[in-house]
């Protein structure tokens, strides 16, 4: 595929009220392209030398300009050079910048940005295929890919918000690829760090909040305090609200009491929103939603158990219907809807035994995967496995241990991303919150936990349900600084071609 690149733009006309200082012969700089990593610099680049969590740009300055950089822009203010320009606030304007090189493309899409704790790649993605179901096409950034056309992936994601400059490129691909509309992830890291700077949105949406993150955010506060700046610093001209949760409740008060002018629906189970869902499971225990509207109430059926699921699409058709859209060749077609790999994918095991693949690796997406399998699936065993990463929030183990204790019938604790912290410790951080050992086993090889639940199910003559719980459409284990090949589905896949 022909790469597109931006056209050259003189340095004076990025910086435009950013750059105080007087500084000769800026609009006689011409920059081809930008970039944050040295090793991506050629001739008439501009490098952005920035101190991050492991590396700091203004290392490789050198670097930089050996390979041809025209300029650089700095965070650090000891440096001095006739072409190294210090910007104190240089991560916030990197977003800016970026947009400008890019012609501002984010102006020529229509933006739907998806916040939440759990929800954030099902909302993201059903967007982009309720769009192509209206003739549109809809780009899409997801954690687990990017696609330019809604249609194919083009490249996976490394992070669920991109660098700014990644971000900036992407839609300006977007843009090229006669794309309409972009849908796409913010994670609090990436509305901390101030990536989505520079883009212009024009939904803004909240699926769910509750417990993640408290490594790099230390407090709950600090927590919401990032996801809300989506909805009170970067003036999206609509907001979806699901206000099933205290975020939700915050920011819908914060905007009215502020009178923001945007405009402001919720999404919930309560009868005083804009968007009011009730649900009821079919034979198949596949849902029904009954969906009031401010218009009126409409009927569907969706392809999964999963409620949580459902609230997503409902979020996702409540950013079209109050953008101006007529969704009512659209319902009929939802029951086809296709939902994220590794969101409660089913694989059945046999007519009595199934198996769901979920990315729930918080305490509330743990909870609500394995009350939808006890709700959907009465008088049978629930298994699940489950593990946490190493390296990250220590706080949560221990709450999605007691969760699991709480809800399943077997548990088997094993590993999940463990990096460079100790398996076991780990573990014993999710044993911690376990009420009832009788029925725990620990198993730390993923591999081997997965197949010794499959033998014991097969063995068994009731019913049985396995929820395998953490990495979804993860494709590795990251274990001790090394990604290795390891996916959840292929193991239950494998097991099933051996019998």
């Amino acid at each position: 595929m022909k790469k597109i690149s931006a056209k050259s733009i003189n340095l004076d006309v990025l910086l435009d009220g950013l750059y105080e200082e007087s500084f000769k012969g800026l609009n006689e700089i011409s920059i081809k392209g930008i970039s944050l990593d040295s090793r991506e610099i050629y001739e008439n680049f501009l490098f952005f030398a920035l101190k991050g969590e492991k590396l700091d740009g203004n290392d490789f300055i050198d670097e930089a300009f050996s390979r041809g950089a025209s300029a650089v822009l700095t965070d650090s203010k000891h440096l001095k050079d006739s072409k190294i320009l210090y910007l104190p606030d240089l991560k916030e304007s990197l977003g800016i910048i970026s947009s400008r090189f890019y012609n501002n493309p984010s102006q020529n899409l229509e933006t739907f940005c998806v916040t939440g704790t759990n929800g954030k790649t099902s909302c993201v993605e059903l967007i982009s295929q309720i769009a192509k179901l209206i003739n549109l096409q809809c780009g899409y950034i997801s954690t687990i890919g990017i696609s330019l056309d809604g249609k194919n992936i083009t490249k996976p994601s490394s992070l669920t918000t991109p660098n700014p400059i990644n971000l900036q490129r992407s839609f300006f691909e977007m843009v090229h690829k006669d794309s309409k509309q972009v849908a796409f992830e913010a994670s609090s890291h990436g509305l901390e760090q101030a990536r989505i700077a520079g883009t212009s949105i024009d939904t803004a949406i909240l699926t769910s909040f509750s417990h993640d993150h408290l490594d790099y955010h230390k407090n709950f506060e600090s927590y919401k305090n990032a996801k809300k700046k989506l909805f009170t610093e970067l003036k999206p001209k609509n907001v979806i609200l699901n206000i099933d949760n205290i975020l939700g409740k915050e920011i819908y008060k914060e905007l009215i009491q502020n009178k923001e002018s945007c405009s402001v629906f919720t999404v919930s189970n309560s009868e005083e929103s804009d968007f009011y869902y009730s649900f009821s499971r079919k034979k198949d225990r596949k849902l029904n939603v009954a969906l009031n509207t401010p218009n009126k109430e409409i009927h569907f059926s969706l392809n999964t158990i999963s409620r949580p699921l459902a609230s997503n699409v409902i979020c996702a058709i409540a950013s079209f219907i109050t953008r101006g859209f007529n969704l009512d060749k659209v319902y009929p077609l939802l029951k086809d809807l296709d939902f994220p790999e590794g969101r409660m994918e089913l694989i059945p095991l046999s007519k009595k035994n199934n198996c769901f693949v979920d990315y729930a690796h918080t305490p509330e997406a743990l909870k609500s995967s394995l009350i939808e399998l006890k709700d959907a699936f009465k008088k049978t065993n629930i298994w699940c496995i489950f593990g946490c990463g190493g390296d990250r929030d220590k706080d949560k183990r221990p709450l999605m241990g007691e969760v699991a204790g709480e809800l399943s019938d077997f548990l088997i604790i094993t590993n999940d991303n463990p990096r460079t912290e100790s398996e076991m410790d780990i573990i014993n951080g999710i044993r911690q919150g376990l009420r009832n050992n009788l029925k725990v086993k620990i198993i730390p090889n993923r591999e081997k936990a997965i197949s010794f639940c499959l033998r014991e199910i097969e063995q068994n003559n009731e019913k049985n349900i396995l929820l395998i719980a953490g990495k979804g459409h993860e494709s590795y284990q990251d274990i001790s600084g090394r990604k290795l090949p390891f996916s959840d589905h292929e193991e239950v896949k494998k097991f099933l071609e051996s019998m």
